[in-house]
């Protein structure tokens, strides 16, 4: 078992034939965090039929892992369609890997405590630029909360969302240090992909 492997969460929302619809804005508060609700004129919604979250992680000795996240659900607001706001809710409790064991492990007190912080979100606070972006916002993970920003390439075309970004997470910044060694051998940051609506 790759015991060691930490793997934070590369998100890679890949959604396939959503359509836009039409909404009325609404209070930008969350009342169910399963539920993420958001301001726009209009939203993409991410399910968990249309959206892949997938990602790896390294070990310091180049060796690696991938796995990903089976739940996930939200919205991607689109405003004089542009992407405007991004919100998404995982279950941590549907996270897999390559191997059984490996993501008991990752769903242990060793990484993603599950059990203890059921949830993963993250929530845009603003989307810089037009085609080429810069989509800033909170992630919470872990059950703690931290900025985090990323490039990525965005695009609206006939009622769908198209949004592409490669980026890194660094775990500790979520209090989430491999516990089961005094000497974590896993690299802090996680390769994060983020690939929306089609190839």
């Amino acid at each position: 078992m790759f015991r060691s492997l930490f793997v934070a969460s590369s998100i890679t929302l890949i959604a396939v034939g959503c359509s836009i619809e039409e909404t009325t804005p609404v209070d930008a508060e969350t009342t169910d965090v399963g539920q993420p609700t958001m301001d726009a004129d209009a939203s993409f919604t991410v399910t968990s039929e249309n959206t892949k979250v997938s990602f790896v992680g390294t070990k310091k000795s180049g060796d690696s892992k991938s796995g990903g996240f089976k739940t996930v659900n939200g919205q991607i607001g689109v405003t004089d369609e542009r992407v405007s706001s991004v919100k998404v809710v995982i279950d941590v409790e549907s996270l897999y890997s390559e191997a059984e064991k490996l993501t008991a492990h990752l769903k242990n007190e060793d990484f993603f405590s599950a059990k203890e912080f059921p949830e993963l979100a993250f929530s845009s606070k603003s989307i810089v630029g037009a085609d080429e972006v810069t989509i800033i916002g909170d992630l919470t993970m872990h059950g703690q909360t931290a900025e985090i920003e990323f490039p990525a390439t965005v695009s609206v075309t006939d009622g769908n969302v198209n949004l592409k970004a490669k980026f890194k997470v660094d775990r500790t910044q979520f209090g989430m240090n491999y516990t089961g060694q005094p000497d974590d051998p896993i690299n802090a940051e996680v390769d994060i992909e983020i690939s929306v609506g089609g190839e």
